[in-house]
């Protein structure tokens, strides 16, 4: 899709709009539903704690929540991981963006990180759920396919290329996304994460397969398509 000719409520239909950082305020993330409203992102990306007032203010706008899991390590056991699933589907989340557990397939242990996203499809037939593949951390091209296909073949109906987490596997790239559009099912569908800051970086990252992303700087982003909006 070429979103350059979208106007700036078409474009922010492909923006999660993201607050996650540990020192947010209730009263900030209020503002950030109430902008999620204004603007018509496609979600409000959040921590689990406010899937709940998510959920209150954004009702009825089309806004989903979102929220995510295991972030930036993915360390928990496959059972914490389903119950937090669980959790967070029991409080209203429309779709969980997940940490599948590097370490493991870093050390070779395919058929757990396998089994990892096939038992957490299970649990979340009732919403989307998209693993955070760490790219970035995957050093060999074959290692990074191997990991996309494990994760495509256990029936993924997303998949992103890094969590954007500091200590995960970095920003998005086009080398990154393209590697991803073009290792998985056609139904698959690709979310790029990490400092995706600008229209012109989403751009790219359009051009290379993605279909989404998310980023913290969504209304920067869709602000700068407004101008063209305007008849004057």
């Amino acid at each position: 899709m070429d979103i350059r000719n979208l106007t700036s409520k078409e474009l922010a239909k492909y923006i999660q709009f993201t607050k996650t950082a540990q020192s947010i305020t209730r009263n900030e993330m209020i503002k950030h539903f109430e902008q999620c409203a204004d603007f018509g992102f496609n979600a409000a990306m959040v921590p689990m704690y406010y899937i709940s007032l998510g959920k209150k203010i954004l009702e009825r706008t089309g806004v989903k929540v979102a929220t995510f899991i295991g972030f930036g390590t993915g360390h928990e056991t496959i059972r914490a991981k389903i119950l937090l699933m669980q959790e967070c589907i029991d409080l209203g989340a429309d779709e969980v963006d997940y940490q599948p557990n590097m370490s493991a397939f870093l050390s070779g242990e395919y058929n757990f990180f396998e089994e990892e996203t096939q038992s957490l499809l299970e649990v979340s037939k009732s919403i989307v759920i998209k693993p955070m593949l760490e790219l970035g951390l995957i050093l060999k091209l074959e290692e990074k396919i191997k990991a996309i296909k494990i994760l495509d073949l256990a029936g993924v109906k997303w998949i992103k290329n890094s969590s954007g987490a500091p200590s995960g596997g970095g920003p998005a790239t086009v080398s990154d996304i393209r590697l991803l559009r073009e290792n998985v099912r056609p139904e698959c569908k690709v979310k790029a994460s990490g400092k995706v800051n600008s229209f012109e970086k989403m751009v790219e990252l359009f051009d290379a397969g993605a279909e989404l992303v998310g980023s913290s700087n969504g209304i920067e982003i869709v602000k700068k398509t407004m101008a063209k909006d305007s008849k004057y």
